[in-house]
C-alpha cells in the first residue's frame, strides 16, 4: 500500500531520487532496508485493485493475487481504524482471535507512542476468495472505501509503524520569534492529537487540554460557538480537508492575515483560500501550482526569514517616501508662497534641479540598502489596511515642509529686507535646503528609535552619498564654472552660521516628533 518510488534505481542508494509523500517514502526505504523489494514484491502477487490514502477515512488498502484460490487486501492507516475493523491479531508471536483485554492493551500501546511525538500507523490484512473483489469503474472514491470496508471488516491486525520526523535545530528558536512578532502559529494535521500535542510541546506552543480539538469535535461545534474559541485552540487534530477551509475562514472574519502550508493534493483548496499560500517544495504539483510561494528547502524558518526581510523592505521604504516627500514638500511651499506673496524667486530651476538630481538622489537610494532594525521582529504585525503614509511619517513631513517652509521664507524677507544681493540670498536658500536633507537623512534611518539611540554608521552606502553630497555643495558653491551654473556666489561665514543654525532646528523638530511617538508606543 505505497505509492511512494525510486526514480533512478540502478544508481547506488546514496544517489537514489525517491518520490512520494515523506510517509510512505521513509517506510519504502525501511522496507529496502528490512529486504524487501517492492518491485519483486509486486510481481509475486500482482495488483488487482488500489484505494489510495485519504484523510477522511485515513487508510490506504490494496487487492492482491495471493496465490490460486486466494486474494488477500493489505492495509495500513490510522491506527484507531485499522484496530476498529480488526477481529484477529497476528504480532508478537501471538495469533487468534483479538480479545478486548488486548484491544485496550493495543490503544494503550499506541496512544503511549502518540505521546511521544511519533507517528504511528495499523497495519491489517485479510484473505478473501479468488476474484471476490469486484468494484464498478463508475464508482467514487467514498463508495469505492465502502466496499472496501466492507470485504476487509474482520481482518488480521499485525502491528503498529512508528515513524519519527525529527524537528530541525532552527525550528523551535523559529516559532519563539514568530510569537515575539505577533504572530500566532498552529498546528494542523490529519496526525492524533497526542501526536500534535508532543510536537507543539517541543515547540513551545501551548498544549493545554483548552487549545486543542480534534476534526470530529470540530463539525459538532456550531459557527458561532468556533469563532468564540477560536484563539484557544492551537492544535487541530484529524481534521479532514474542509474544515482546514472553515479555520482559514473564520481567522479571516476577525480581519487577521492567514499563510497555509501544506503539501498534498487535499490541501489545495486550503492553499487558495489562505491569504498566502505556502507549499513545500516536496509537496505534490497540485500543491505547488495553487499555492503564492514555494518552499524549496521545506523549512519553517525560511517563512520567518522571509517576514523580517519584508518588514525591513516595508521600514526601507518608509524611510526613502519620508525624506524625499518632506524635502519636496519644502520646496513646494516655498516656491508657492514667494510667487503668491510677489516676492522674487527664492530658488532658480537650475538650483532646484540639482538639489533634487545631484545632492538628494545618491542619500534616497542610499536609505534603501539599511541594515534591518534589531526590533523589527519584536513589533506586532501591522493590520493590512494601513496607509504606507504612517502618522509619524505624516508628522515629519509637515513638520519639515511647514515648520521649515515659514522659517525659510521669514529668513528670505528678512535678508531681503537688509539688502543682501539676490544672488547671495539664493546662494543661502539653496545651501540650505541642502544642508537640510544632509542632517535629517541621519534621522530617516530609523522611524522607531531617535538618532542617539542608533548607530548613524551603520550604512556605509549613506555615509558614502553623504560625504558626496557635501562634496556636490561646496563645487555648487565654491568652483567658478558651477557657480556660473547655478548663479550662485561664494558664502560668508555668518551665512554658514545661519545655514547650520537652521539644520540643527530642523533636525531637533524631528527628533522631538519621533521622542513623542516613541513614548506614545
Amino acid at each position: 500500500c505505497n505509492e511512494a518510488f525510486i526514480e533512478n534505481p540502478k544508481e547506488a542508494m546514496k544517489k537514489w531520487i525517491v518520490r512520494g509523500r515523506p510517509t510512505e517514502k521513509a517506510l519504502l526505504l525501511a522496507g529496502i532496508q528490512a529486504g524487501l523489494e517492492k518491485d519483486k514484491l509486486r510481481k509475486e502477487t500482482p495488483l488487482i485493485d488500489e484505494l489510495l490514502f485519504d484523510s477522511i477515512y485515513k487508510y490506504s488498502a490494496g487487492v492482491y493475487q495471493l496465490n490460486k484460490q486466494q486474494d488477500v487486501i493489505y492495509t495500513i492507516g490510522a491506527p484507531e481504524v485499522i484496530l476498529e475493523n480488526s477481529k484477529f491479531i497476528e504480532c508478537d508471536s501471538q495469533s487468534g482471535s483479538l480479545s478486548v483485554k488486548k484491544l485496550k492493551e493495543l490503544e494503550k500501546k499506541y496512544k503511549d507512542l502518540d505521546k511521544r511525538g511519533l507517528r504511528v500507523l495499523g497495519i491489517g490484512y485479510k484473505k478473501i476468495k479468488k476474484d471476490s473483489f469486484k468494484i464498478k469503474p463508475s464508482l467514487g472514491k467514498l463508495e469505492k472505501e465502502s466496499v472496501y470496508r466492507d470485504k476487509f471488516k474482520d481482518m488480521t491486525f499485525v502491528g503498529f509503524i512508528a515513524l519519527k520526523d525529527p524537528l530541525r535545530e532552527d525550528v523551535k528558536e523559529a516559532i519563539k520569534i514568530c510569537q515575539g512578532a505577533g504572530m500566532k502559529p498552529i498546528i494542523v494535521t490529519g496526525d492524533h492529537q497526542l501526536t500534535a500535542q508532543a510536537i507543539a510541546k517541543e515547540l513551545g506552543i501551548p498544549a493545554e487540554k483548552k487549545n486543542i480539538i480534534e476534526g470530529k469535535e470540530l463539525a459538532g461545534l456550531s459557527k458561532k460557538a468556533f469563532k468564540k474559541k477560536l484563539k484557544d485552540f492551537n492544535i487541530y487534530a484529524r481534521v479532514e480537508p474542509i474544515q482546514k477551509l472553515q479555520i482559514i475562514q473564520a481567522w479571516q472574519d476577525m480581519g487577521k492575515v492567514v499563510a497555509m502550508t501544506g503539501d498534498g493534493v487535499n490541501d489545495a483548496p486550503a492553499l487558495k483560500k489562505a491569504d498566502i499560500g505556502i507549499a513545500l517544495g516536496s509537496g505534490t504539483d497540485v500543491a505547488k501550482e495553487t499555492a503564492d510561494i514555494v518552499l524549496l528547502t521545506d523549512n519553517f524558518s525560511v517563512i520567518v526569514s522571509a517576514i523580517e526581510e519584508g518588514r525591513a523592505i516595508i521600514d526601507n521604504i518608509r524611510k526613502v517616501v519620508t525624506f524625499l516627500f518632506a524635502d519636496a514638500f519644502t520646496e513646494i511651499i516655498l516656491i508657492g508662497v514667494s510667487v503668491i506673496a510677489k516676492l522674487p524667486l527664492p530658488l532658480l530651476p537650475a538650483q532646484i534641479l540639482w538639489i533634487n538630481l545631484i545632492e538628494d538622489s545618491l542619500p534616497a537610494v542610499s536609505l534603501a540598502f539599511e541594515p534591518r532594525e534589531k526590533d523589527v521582529m519584536k513589533r506586532k504585525p501591522e493590520n493590512p489596511k494601513a496607509s504606507l503614509l504612517t502618522k509619524e511619517m505624516k508628522a515629519i513631513i509637515f513638520i519639515i515642509g511647514v515648520v521649515t517652509n515659514f522659517i525659510l521664507v521669514g529668513l528670505f524677507i528678512w535678508l531681503l529686507k537688509n539688502g543682501m544681493p539676490l544672488a547671495e540670498i539664493r546662494t543661502v536658500m539653496f545651501a540650505t535646503l541642502t544642508i537640510d536633507s544632509i542632517f535629517y537623512i541621519f534621522s530617516c534611518k530609523n522611524l522607531h528609535k531617535n538618532i542617539w539611540q542608533i548607530n548613524i554608521f551603520s550604512n556605509r552606502f549613506l555615509l558614502g552619498s553623504w560625504v558626496f553630497a557635501v562634496f556636490m555643495l561646496m563645487v555648487g558653491v565654491y568652483v567658478p564654472v558651477f557657480q556660473k551654473l547655478l548663479k550662485t556666489v561664494p558664502l560668508n561665514s555668518f551665512d554658514w552660521i545661519l545655514i547650520f543654525a537652521i539644520g540643527m532646528i530642523n533636525l531637533i523638530l524631528i527628533e522631538a516628533i519621533k521622542f513623542v511617538f516613541i513614548k506614545k508606543k
